[in-house]
């Protein structure tokens, strides 16, 4: 039987990442729970299947960079992009006025 080649984002039980699992913990940045507020409050709009494609889909070089919440910031971007909810310009437009202090 031969099985489809596994996901860069499926490392459960892969050969090539074995090694020691840190059971450190350290609380979440204050924005990241903010992520999940914002995911509940799109109800319908937006589904976990989305972002779960949208994780999927960023490669490995994006999955093995960033956090968890990173990761699913960003995938909510590019859910909210692909439906017209917004643009990439007004984000980064945004981005660039709270980075100036605006």
């Amino acid at each position: 039987m031969t099985y489809p080649k596994r996901g860069y984002h499926d490392i459960g039980g892969d050969p090539g990442r074995v090694g020691p699992v840190s059971n450190a913990t350290e609380p979440p940045p204050p924005w990241a729970t903010l992520t999940d507020a914002l995911r509940t409050a799109l109800g319908n709009k937006y589904c976990l299947h989305e972002q779960r494609r949208k994780i999927e889909e960023l490669g490995e070089g994006v999955y093995d960079s960033v956090t968890y919440y990173e990761i699913r910031v960003i995938a909510m971007l590019e859910v909210a992009v692909e439906k017209d909810f917004l643009t990439r310009e007004e984000v980064e437009n945004r981005m660039a006025e709270l980075k100036g202090g605006s």
